[in-house]
C-alpha cells in the first residue's frame, strides 16, 4: 500500500533536519501550489504596475533625483514577504537587496532527508539550475544596463561594514557561487569605494563593472555611499537592486495604494486585478491620518511601522506596544499603520522538545517572476533569527497527485 501524499490543502509538515551552526529550524514548509499561484500573481500585478507611467508619475512626486533616475536596471533578489492564512497568503512587506536566499532558498533542503523531501515536495530544480538562474539575472541586469553582448566580469558586493552583518557568510557563497561562472567577484565595505575611471567604482584598484547593493541606504543618501551615488548616477557603475526599484516597490507608503482597489483602477489596473490586489495586501494607512484617539483605541488591529524600516527594526503590534511607546511614534510622520495578519505557524523540534512556532514565507522574485522561496521560523512580536529552535527553515512547494508544478518552471 502506497503512502498518500500531502493533499493541496497542507501547509506545513514538521521533520528532522541535521543541526548547523547557522539558525536552521527543524522543519520543512510544504507550500499548497494555491498558494505559491497567487504569490506569483500579485508579483506579477505589482511589477507591472510599477512600472507604468501611471504609478510612476503618481510616487515621483516625493522622489528626489536618485529616486527618479532609470538606469534601465531592476532588481536582483526582490524579497516579496507573506503570511499565509486561511483565506490565502497576505503580502506584508517588499523589500529590495533581499538577504538569506543562498543560505535560506538553497542550503536548507540539502540539510533534509531525500526521501522525506520526495515525499513532501514537488520535483525541485536541480541546485545547479537555479545557481545558473540566478548568475543569470545579474547578466540581465547589467545587460539591460550597458546592452546585450555586455561582458560583466567583475561584481562587488557592497555592504556597510560586511564582516559585522549577520548573513556576511552568504557574501562568501555568492563569490564562490560567481567563480564558478566566471566572474570575479569581492566583498567590500560602501565607504571604502573610490572613483574609477570613467567615472566608474574601484575595490582596492580593482575595477568595477556592476555592484550588488546590499546596504540598506537603498537610495544611496548617506556620506558612506556617496562616491557610490555618484557613480551611479552618471552611469559610471551599474547598480542592482537599484535605488529607483526600492522608490517604486520597497517603500512601505506604497501599500497604501496597493491595497486600495480604487486607487489600483485609477492608476490602470483592470477591475478584477484591482480587486485581487488589494485582497492580497493587507490594510495600511499613514498613521497620521488617524486621530490619536482613534489609532489608540484600535491599536490591537494594526502594526505600526516607519516607511523606511527593514529586518522588522522599529516596527511594534498594536496588542503589545506601551501607551508611551505609542505616543513616541504617533509624532513620526513616517509611520504607517498595517492591518495586523497573524503568522502561519508550524509544528519545530528543539532541544526542549516539539514546539510550535511562526513563520513567513519570502519569494525571491526577478522583475515579475518568482524563483525561489524561503521561509523563517521565528517567536516573539516580529521575525528574527534568535528564537531558540528557529531561523532558515527548508520550503517547497507541496507535492500533488494530479499536479505537480516546480516554482520556476
Amino acid at each position: 500500500m502506497s503512502t498518500p501524499r500531502p493533499s493541496p490543502e497542507t501547509a506545513i509538515a514538521a521533520v528532522e533536519i541535521e543541526s548547523s551552526p547557522i539558525p536552521y529550524a527543524q522543519s520543512i514548509l510544504a507550500l499548497p501550489a494555491a498558494q505559491l499561484e497567487t504569490m506569483r500573481r500579485a508579483i506579477e500585478i505589482l511589477f507591472r504596475l510599477a512600472h507604468s507611467a501611471e504609478y510612476a508619475a503618481l510616487v515621483d512626486v516625493d522622489g528626489d533625483a536618485t529616486a527618479r533616475f532609470d538606469s534601465g536596471a531592476r532588481g536582483v533578489f526582490m524579497g516579496y514577504d507573506f503570511h499565509l492564512t486561511a483565506g490565502g497568503p497576505r503580502l506584508i512587506e517588499v523589500n529590495t537587496n533581499a538577504g538569506g536566499a543562498l543560505l535560506n532558498g538553497l542550503h536548507t533542503a540539502a540539510l533534509c532527508d531525500p526521501e522525506k523531501l520526495e515525499w513532501l515536495c514537488c520535483n525541485p530544480p536541480p541546485i545547479e539550475a537555479v545557481e545558473h538562474t540566478i548568475v543569470e539575472t545579474f547578466r540581465s541586469e547589467f545587460a539591460a544596463v550597458r546592452g546585450e553582448g555586455a561582458r560583466l566580469l567583475r561584481i562587488a558586493i557592497v555592504d556597510d561594514r560586511p564582516a559585522r552583518q549577520f548573513l556576511r557568510a552568504e557574501f562568501d557563497l555568492f563569490v564562490e557561487l560567481f567563480a564558478r561562472h566566471g566572474i570575479e567577484a569581492r566583498v567590500a565595505d560602501t565607504q571604502e569605494l573610490t572613483s574609477g575611471a570613467a567615472g566608474g567604482i574601484e575595490v582596492d584598484d580593482w575595477p568595477v563593472d556592476l555592484v550588488y547593493l546590499r546596504d540598506t541606504d537603498f537610495q544611496l543618501s548617506s556620506e558612506r555611499t556617496a562616491v557610490l551615488r555618484a557613480a551611479y548616477l552618471s552611469g559610471g557603475v551599474v547598480v542592482t537592486p537599484t535605488p529607483r526599484e526600492h522608490h517604486l516597490l520597497g517603500d512601505k507608503r506604497r501599500f497604501e495604494i496597493f491595497c486600495s482597489a480604487d486607487r489600483l483602477q485609477a492608476l490602470g489596473v483592470g477591475p478584477e486585478e484591482a480587486r485581487f490586489l488589494a485582497n492580497v495586501v493587507p490594510a495600511t494607512r499613514a498613521l497620521s491620518a488617524m486621530s490619536h484617539d482613534e489609532a489608540w483605541a484600535t491599536r490591537r488591529e494594526w502594526v505600526f511601522k516607519p516607511a523606511a524600516s527593514f529586518g522588522s527594526r522599529a516596527v511594534y503590534r498594536g496588542d503589545k506596544i506601551s501607551k508611551k511607546r505609542f505616543a513616541g511614534i504617533y509624532k513620526d510622520p513616517d509611520f504607517l499603520a498595517q492591518q495586523r495578519v497573524a503568522p502561519a505557524t508550524t509544528l519545530v523540534r528543539t532541544p526542549g522538545g516539539d514546539r510550535e512556532m511562526k513563520f513567513d514565507v519570502r519569494a525571491y522574485a526577478y522583475r515579475d517572476e518568482p524563483f525561489l522561496l524561503g521561509a523563517r521560523v521565528y517567536e516573539g512580536q516580529v521575525t528574527n533569527m534568535r528564537s531558540p529552535g528557529g531561523g532558515f527553515s527548508a520550503i517547497c512547494v507541496a507535492r500533488d497527485e494530479e499536479s505537480c508544478r516546480p516554482l520556476n518552471e
